[in-house]
């Protein structure tokens, strides 16, 4: 049902882009904007568990097999680490969320019109024994965070919006864990947006990702460590996989003195 329901459109928050693509070349970035819109027409569906049909879909023809190879290797890093296997399609896990929310709303509204706003006089103010219950948790959960950034009050409100009925231990972990990660406490949201944007759903990237055996990421690394320039990103993306980077050498798909330049030193 939900897939017959049409968005034309998805919420970009523009800090939350910026941050998420901090690691990306220019051609990444791109890459990761046309899958994200192109998810956007599918009404859901999501993506084929297929490398090549998606890089069918995404990537510019070239006659140049360097060219080519760059393309796939880029391809196969931001699936790597934007998007996420459910059911057998790839999806952008909070560009799903997102447009089920809608969809829900959507669904209710013509259900309240149908029944005469019947709906609307089913709902049930908060009483001022659960207002004080919610009112300790938030505090609990304030108190708790390493960086306290916006207001207070603005984000009682959003948490009562959004995430009254998430266990607070959870939200108090994923936003510390995002606190630890973050270089600079600027870059770190308000509580109130993260928690408008149900940001404790999200899984943050770790060192080693899961990954689906229909991609062979190991392959398309371990062709970008052999034939890419020697840059600082590629150089911190060698270190953050440095197991494949030295079963590279082990198998002899990689040389040391290769491995060398990247950084990485394999006796």
């Amino acid at each position: 049902m939900s897939e017959e329901i049409q968005l034309p459109y998805s919420d970009l928050y523009h800090g939350d882009w910026r941050m998420g693509c901090s690691g990306f070349t220019a051609q990444q970035e791109g890459i990761y904007m046309r899958l994200y819109t192109h998810l956007g027409t599918l009404n859901g569906r999501g993506l084929p568990n297929d490398f090549n049909k998606i890089a069918r879909m995404v990537l510019d023809h070239s006659d140049i097999p360097e060219f080519v190879e760059q393309q796939k290797a880029d391809l196969m890093l931001v699936i790597n680490e934007k998007l996420t296997l459910i059911d057998g399609k790839y999806h952008q896990k909070r560009q799903k969320r997102d447009r089920e929310k809608k969809i829900e709303k959507i669904m209710l509204k013509k259900l309240a019109g149908s029944k005469g706003g019947l709906a609307k006089h089913k709902q049930k103010s908060t009483t001022d024994s659960e207002s004080d219950s919610l009112n300790s948790i938030y505090k609990h959960i304030w108190d708790s965070l390493l960086v306290k950034r916006g207001s207070k009050t603005v984000g009682l409100k959003s948490f009562i919006n959004h995430a009254s009925d998430v266990d607070p231990e959870l939200i108090i972990k994923k936003f510390n864990d995002l606190c630890r990660q973050s270089d600079d406490p600027k870059f770190i949201p308000h509580l109130s947006t993260w928690l408008n944007h149900h940001r404790w759903e999200e899984e943050l990237p770790s060192k080693k990702e899961d990954v689906p055996n229909s991609i062979n990421h190991y392959q398309s690394r371990i062709m970008m460590f052999k034939s890419d320039k020697i840059t600082p990103f590629l150089k911190s993306f060698a270190l953050r996989y440095e197991q494949d980077v030295r079963e590279g050498v082990k198998k002899g798909d990689l040389t040391k003195e290769r491995a060398k330049e990247l950084g990485i030193e394999v006796g």
